[in-house]
């Protein structure tokens, strides 16, 4: 190795909330090292929580604004999502995060990540200012990760492609709550708005695309629409746009090298947000890695494990039944009009959706649920013919699991929890 080169425990390529989030556990115990392409601390997305996760994750002092619940729209139907939700200053939870990595002794640098190499059983980094040397790097470049691109490993890919801005307004005689809804178009554009304060919103316009990262530039003139009618005379003060990237890797890890994030396609299919999910699991990451790193297994076989123990498979599983459902709904004539039925039809329990959280019989439940707006027989004809066979096993497998649940229920002599099971085989059946 050569002599003047820096040496690192872990180097983390990127500094977004994946890259960050884990800088700040990692660096409590070991010397880090964080390059990022862009300002460190600067973001062009926007972000909304829940009052219980920043909290827990003391960001609370990011938070901009409160409301009760998340509104969805489609053109015949609307679902209020009640929850203790926040909007976040985006570049001050960045802030945040790096004050304490640096505080803990994390050193990040404004460096683009070029290249890697195998040396001394670590991995030596070349960036666009210098080369380091770790034993383990950390991919946190998002869904644009040179690694993940040099060795096509993208197994699925879907996204929300996203373009907005930051709008600076009037003060407004009926304030904007944190809502979405559609535009109606033919390409399926939709509208999200996460209010700041009185006189600043973020305002985007997404579409949802299947089997690509999709272009945010092409959504400019969409959003210059939205902006023209709900505020011809506002000024755009920040620019916001990006990809919101689901699918599923070949490998989660090569020899150390691990994938955190959007480069390790965290955000799950048809529900949540990435920001969310690395809240939920940066910890859970840290603490793998760190048992890792003491035991000095950095082999894929291990890294690897990490990887998979921030995933649930079951919950997966639905994720991938709801996001196939989510495609078709945004394509559909209703545009999206099923969808919010179905929320409609969970009722309470919808906000369990977008958090992201599920037990085995809230998925039950919802599977049921979905089942009474939508026939089964219209799931077949909706579902796109490559992911007709896993869907309709997965459903039935989550009857098996409804039938023995309730065996159990009754022979424990436990009320039962969940929906009827003849419901859902009555819809089989029809």
């Amino acid at each position: 190795m050569e002599t003047n080169m820096e040496t690192y425990d872990i180097i983390i390529a990127g500094a977004g909330p994946a890259g960050l989030t884990a800088a700040v556990e990692l660096s409590k115990k070991f010397k880090i090292l964080v390059v990022e392409r862009r300002k460190p601390g600067t973001t062009s997305s926007t972000w909304y929580s829940y009052s219980d996760r920043t909290k827990k994750y003391d960001i609370d002092e990011a938070v901009a604004f409160r409301t009760d619940h998340i509104m969805f729209t489609s053109p015949t139907q609307s679902h209020k999502m009640v929850d203790d939700c926040v909007i976040l200053d985006h570049n001050k939870v960045l802030n945040i995060w790096i004050d304490r990595a640096v505080k803990n002794g994390a050193v990040i640098r404004q460096e683009s990540f070029r290249d890697y190499e195998y040396k001394d059983n670590g991995v030596v980094v070349k960036t666009n200012k210098g080369t380091y040397f770790a034993p383990l790097l950390i991919d946190a470049m998002g869904s644009g990760s040179k690694i993940v691109k040099q060795h096509d490993l993208i197994k699925r890919k879907d996204a929300w492609v996203i373009y907005g801005g930051c709008i600076r307004h009037k003060k407004m005689e009926k304030p904007y709550g944190l809502e979405y809804y559609p535009l109606n178009d033919p390409e399926n554009t939709y509208v999200g708005i996460h209010p700041l304060n009185e006189t600043e919103t973020n305002i985007y316009v997404f579409q949802g695309k299947s089997n690509t990262m999709g272009n945010p530039a092409e959504l400019v003139g969409k959003f210059k629409e939205v902006i023209k009618k709900l505020h011809p005379n506002g000024e755009k003060v920040q620019n916001l746009g990006g990809t919101i990237v689901s699918g599923s890797l070949k490998k989660y890890a090569l020899n150390n090298i691990i994938f955190f994030g959007a480069a390790g396609m965290l955000n799950p299919d048809g529900c949540g947000m990435g920001f969310n999910e690395i809240l939920k699991q940066h910890r859970t990451f840290a603490k793998g890695i760190t048992k890792a790193m003491k035991m000095k297994t950095l082999d894929e076989k291990t890294l690897a494990k990490v990887a998979d123990s921030l995933r649930d498979q079951e919950v997966i599983n639905f994720q991938k039944i709801i996001g196939a459902f989510s495609l078709f709904f945004i394509k559909s004539k209703g545009k999206w009009d099923g969808g919010v039925k179905w929320l409609n039809a969970m009722g309470s329990d919808s906000k369990y959706w977008m958090r992201n959280e599920f037990t085995m019989d809230w998925i039950m439940r919802a599977n049921i649920r979905l089942h009474k707006v939508i026939p089964i027989k219209e799931t077949i004809s909706m579902i796109p013919f490559d992911d007709l066979a896993f869907v309709m096993e997965q459903l039935a497998r989550f009857g098996i699991k409804a039938v023995n649940s309730t065996i159990k229920n009754k022979i424990s002599k436990k009320p039962q929890q969940s929906e009827s099971v003849e419901e859902f085989h009555g819809q089989a059946k029809n």
